[in-house]
């Protein structure tokens, strides 16, 4: 993440998810929510802002502009190469650089990785997660702060259990097949923020 500071959270600050919209990320997503949710930040991904007829890119862009953070895990190699979420991660480059009102944290899954891949972001270090869920919460424990200071990241991977729990009746009650629809993920968010407090994190 360029800079030294570490941004804050907390009011439910907005923040951009950049990651792959694929089943077998669901783990992970559920894991970024729960740490989002535990620092009191509000996580946000593209199908939950409506169209209205300006077109994906449009909308992306928007929606990283009205966030303080934004987190892009590039992590999701394989084949065919999709080059979606690199080249979001440039928009929000050049978002940072116009103005100091927007950070981004890099995730990935191996270390150095990504220096062979997209070299021209070198001196960005990526928190790497190594493709767990306990990896990808301490990774956002480390890099936002809610004022008062972070909940201890066993408490939020015991939320993160719990949410993982619900997110097949969710599936059901809405009759999706994966969590990336506005209905079943926003329901996980607010059973999150619900089941967060109960816990007292």
């Amino acid at each position: 993440m360029p800079g030294k500071r570490r941004p804050a959270a907390g009011d439910f600050t907005p923040v951009f998810l950049n990651v792959p919209y694929s089943p077998s990320y669901e783990r992970m997503l559920v894991a970024l929510t729960a740490a989002l949710v535990a620092v009191r930040a509000m996580p946000r991904l593209t199908f939950q802002v409506p169209d209205g007829g300006e077109g994906r890119l449009k909308r992306i862009y928007g929606l990283l502009r009205s966030c303080r953070v934004s987190i892009h895990d590039l992590s999701s190699v394989g084949m065919p190469v999709r080059f979606n979420m690199p080249f979001e991660l440039g928009m929000a480059y050049a978002i940072k650089a116009q103005s100091d009102r927007h950070d981004f944290l890099v995730l990935e899954k191996k270390a150095y990785r990504l220096d062979r891949h997209l070299s021209d972001l070198r001196g960005v270090d990526p928190k790497i997660h190594n493709g767990t869920a306990r990896g990808a919460i301490c990774a956002v424990l480390e890099v936002l702060e809610r004022p008062g200071g972070n909940p201890p990241a066993s408490e939020v991977i015991r939320l993160h259990r719990t949410m993982m729990a619900r997110v097949p009746t969710l599936k059901a009650l809405h009759g999706n097949r994966d969590l990336f629809s506005t209905r079943v993920y926003g329901e996980l968010v607010t059973l999150g923020r619900e089941w967060a407090q109960a816990m007292n994190l």
